[in-house]
């Protein structure tokens, strides 16, 4: 979390419902930081990465652990690739919430 910038250059919201859930994006440079969180139900939700541009990007991912639901402190940290054509279905867990940091690699 300590890597994580206090500024930004944009800000994109990808989903959301009021009282529900929300998921933002944002990028600093060339590194987008994306944040999902729950109310008390548990949720699966698709993040469309189309906002990302031509190319391949890592995602280091922190999820809810398999105990999220009991213990707050549980989560799986998991790294990935994505491109812009692709969607990624996430769960959270009741008041759970779903992270991840972006970064280009060609």
């Amino acid at each position: 979390m300590t890597s994580v910038p206090t500024t930004f250059d944009e800000t994109v919201a990808l989903g959301g419902q009021v009282s529900q859930y929300a998921v933002i994006a944002r990028r600093k440079g060339n590194t987008w930081y994306l944040g999902a969180m729950s109310n008390w139900d548990a949720r699966d939700i698709t993040i469309d990465f189309s906002f990302l541009g031509e190319g391949n990007y890592e995602a280091v991912v922190f999820k809810d652990g398999i105990n999220a639901d009991r213990e707050a402190t549980d989560y799986k940290k998991t790294t990935t690739q994505l491109s812009s054509k692709d969607k990624l279905t996430i769960h959270c867990a009741p008041g759970g919430g779903w992270a991840a940091r972006i970064s280009k690699i060609n």
